[in-house]
């Protein structure tokens, strides 16, 4: 099974979910529309110059019923220089939208990953209110940046212990920088 999961991984590394795209805004041709406006709102000065989105569709599904959120645009970028790239100035990027939608760029993942990495969602919340510095390394490994150390945890009790630990430290520091 880890085997397997690796394999999918692999074969997803330069994918990039676009999340929030309202529904046929992309219009018959996916891959074009999303090449142009990828590069209209990250800037082709910061792309490489053989930037391309290779493919690009929506997640499959039944039908949506009314009112329900947009599904998901999977894009395969050609460079994986271009896809990081493309997910850094995206967290950079103070309003990424289109058509007054906000719009998020990640990652894609295999299921068990995807899974794997939303066990830390409770801790991430907390160290965002904390504005503490925070990371996830593949495949679900926090890393949290404080108190003039870096701590690394691929359990969320571990995390939330350690938090619970140091929380008013890090809000004392926070206070009196040094």
């Amino acid at each position: 099974m880890a085997k397997q999961d690796d394999l999918e991984n692999r074969s997803r590394r330069n994918n990039v979910r676009i999340v929030g795209v309202p529904e046929k805004v992309e219009g018959r041709n996916p891959t074009e529309f999303f090449e142009t406006w990828l590069k209209e709102r990250v800037g082709q000065d910061n792309l490489t110059p053989l930037f391309a989105v290779e493919r690009a569709h929506r997640v499959p599904t039944r039908p949506l019923p009314p009112g329900a959120p947009p599904r998901t645009v999977l894009a395969k970028i050609l460079h994986y220089r271009d896809r990081d790239i493309l997910l850094r100035k995206a967290r950079e990027l103070p309003d990424l939208s289109l058509d007054g939608h906000r719009i998020s760029l990640f990652p894609d993942y295999s299921m068990e990953v995807q899974k794997r990495r939303a066990r830390f969602m409770d801790i991430k919340k907390r160290l965002r209110d904390l504005g503490v510095p925070y990371s996830m390394i593949y495949p679900a490994k926090l890393r949290i940046v404080a108190l003039n150390t870096t701590s690394f945890f691929e359990d969320p009790k571990e995390a939330t212990k350690w938090l619970d630990r140091n929380e008013g430290q890090i809000r004392v520091e926070q206070q009196h920088p040094a």
